[in-house]
């Protein structure tokens, strides 16, 4: 029987290969094309820049300004964190440790061509070194998710009557309404199908789709981390907008505000080389041209603000995922891999 048993076994398993390895060569598939796309930006950023004026933009920066930029943008990560601590109702876990996990998945992933990689790689940490259950993990990182659009969309309704240059950009504010109109949809959705029959026949899916709703129900605690999304973005735009200052670059909070906004958003959503090299500064170029920005100014401002915004979580995931027994890229998708088939295994 047991060696009836290890036959079947070996054949799924050889039958599971050749869909293994066209996951991983789709995966890899998409990394030419997303180089190819960051090439491309890139060029279509340097082109026609002025070499010398950008040098001396970079040379002139305000040392102290930028160490300004960078503590402020640490504080706003501080309370990203803060954020998602609100977002646990049973946990007892520390800001200062979710502030870490934050920061190792969101540097590990950008130096990896895969978009989810932030997300897995937090999830693997969490329930591999925390001991916090993968439904509840995975609520949360949704729910930050979907609180991080709503905010975002808010502060871009504002900008849209407060800015001029944002009429430029009104298909963009429209399709940020419906897409934060569809994900408050889909926790309404996950929170409903705990009832469902077929939902409660996979244990993952219904503790999943239970913690979601038990979430939701936390109307207090979701208020809380809106407010502090909306407090987190404004620094955000405080950031971009001191790195303005230490490049003599002339717009408002507000207008700093949305230019890093739009840039982030449109990194994320592009197929990019890893850290988004290329696109990052495409995206900031082509807006400040909306704001009569020179490319050279807006080049030097779009370098600088690359680095403040990747750096300081690369290093710390650098230093502190080693530690976590998930540092390679294979372990994490193997915990990703092991919570979400754990519906698969209680059924």
């Amino acid at each position: 029987m047991a060696q009836r048993q290890d036959i079947e076994e070996s054949r799924a398993g050889e039958a599971r290969t050749p869909a293994k390895v066209g996951r991983v060569l789709l995966h890899f598939g998409k990394l030419p094309v997303a180089v190819a796309v960051s090439v491309g930006l890139g060029w279509l950023a340097i082109r026609g820049l002025d070499w010398g004026l950008v040098a001396d933009n970079l040379t002139d920066v305000s040392p102290l300004l930028l160490a300004l930029a960078f503590a402020v943008f640490m504080f706003a990560g501080w309370l990203r964190a803060v954020r998602w601590r609100v977002l646990f109702t049973t946990d007892k876990i520390s800001v200062a440790r979710l502030f870490i996990v934050q920061h190792e998945g969101l540097g590990l992933s950008n130096v990896m061509p895969f978009r989810v990689t932030s997300e897995m790689t937090q999830l693997a940490v969490l329930t591999l070194r925390d001991g916090v259950r993968g439904a509840t993990a995975l609520a949360t990182l949704g729910m930050e998710r979907v609180v991080d659009v709503v905010a975002s969309t808010m502060i871009l309704g504002v900008a849209f009557f407060l800015v001029p240059e944002m009429k430029n950009f009104t298909i963009f504010v429209w399709g940020a309404i419906a897409f934060t109109v569809v994900a408050i949809g889909l926790v309404r959705v996950f929170a409903w199908s705990e009832s469902l029959a077929l939902v409660n026949r996979y244990r993952f899916l219904a503790a999943f789709a239970g913690a979601v709703k038990e979430l939701e129900r936390e109307r207090l605690r979701l208020l809380i981390s809106l407010g502090i999304s909306i407090l987190y973005w404004m620094l955000v735009g405080v950031t971009s907008w001191i790195i303005a200052l230490a490049v003599d670059l002339p717009i408002s909070p507000l207008a700093a505000t949305v230019v890093i906004m739009g840039t982030i958003f449109f990194a994320t959503a592009v197929p990019a080389a890893p850290s988004a090299v290329g696109s990052f500064e495409f995206a900031i170029v082509y807006v400040l041209g909306f704001f009569g920005i020179d490319k050279a100014d807006g080049f030097g401002f779009a370098v600088i603000c690359h680095v403040v915004f990747f750096l300081p979580a690369t290093i710390i995931a650098a230093i502190f995922l080693p530690r976590e027994g998930v540092g390679s890229f294979r372990k994490v998708r193997s915990v990703a891999g092991w919570v979400f088939g754990a519906a698969r295994r209680s059924s």
